[in-house]
């Protein structure tokens, strides 16, 4: 006689039969090696998801001051400068550093603007004199559009007074995805040697321009270029020319003397 099993009653018999061929469930699939594993693309940010959910290194961001209308380190920020130089001296894969140079908003746009530069460039050139590379630095410019603070007080200038960094690429790839250069004007950073030549040739002085005596307001004729042929064999003669006799090797007396 053959049994007839109703569905819920055939479900559970499959159930047992496909448990029982595998204790353990479903085998995990076993992940490549890392030399196999695709590389995050290039827009990806640099470092991946962890289990935690948490970023697996610490990056460093910040800013000095400067004061009014200068573009000169204070000896005060050279204890964040170097703290700044000692991270990027350890993680050489920080490719790039972002410098961006501010103003306050007391002085005209243009000014500012030129202002901004020399504060960027001071912080790069003091990072370069220390020893990290000019190509990991990425030197920008703001002027007065980027302020911290109201320019409305001597608390809120000072804030925007500054050159700011951030860490702008790691490994050659944007810093989670953002523009390298924050939107600012991007400026040349040179090496030492090439700032050395530059000041050495800016030591030579210039040509001395030939003495002129002042003469006020005239106006002059321009001397006549005509000569007659007199004047053209004089010149080329001389009078002072000495005939050399071809025999004898002395000099031949003046025509028309005794």
């Amino acid at each position: 006689m053959r049994r007839v099993y109703s569905l819920p009653v055939l479900a559970m018999v499959l159930l047992g039969a496909s448990l029982s061929g595998c204790a353990h469930g479903v085998p995990p699939r076993p992940l490549p090696p890392p030399e196999q594993q695709a590389q995050l693309p290039p827009w990806f940010p640099e470092q991946p998801w962890n289990a935690a959910n948490k970023p697996q290194r610490t990056f460093y961001f910040g800013k000095v001051v400067f004061n009014t209308a200068k573009a000169t380190i204070r000896p005060e920020s050279e204890s964040v400068l170097r703290e700044l130089l000692a991270h990027l001296e350890a993680n050489p894969d920080i490719s790039r550093v972002r410098l961006e140079g501010h103003t306050d908003a007391r002085a005209g746009e243009e000014y500012n603007q030129g202002l901004s530069k020399r504060r960027a460039l001071a912080v790069a050139n003091w990072l370069v004199d220390h020893g990290l590379d000019h190509n990991r630095i990425l030197a920008v410019a703001f002027g007065e559009t980027r302020p911290l603070d109201s320019n409305a007080t001597a608390s809120g200038r000072q804030e925007n007074r500054r050159a700011a960094f951030f860490v702008a690429e790691v490994g050659g790839r944007r810093f989670r995805g953002k523009d390298p250069t924050g939107g600012g004007l991007v400026l040349t950073v040179l090496s030492k040697a090439e700032r050395d030549a530059l000041a050495r040739q800016a030591e030579i002085p210039d040509a001395k321009p030939p003495e002129h005596t002042p003469t006020g307001n005239v106006i002059h004729p321009y001397p006549s270029e005509e000569r007659t042929e007199k004047e053209r064999a004089d010149e080329l003669l001389g009078t002072d020319e000495k005939i050399l006799n071809a025999t004898t090797g002395k000099e031949d007396p003046p025509t028309g003397s005794e």
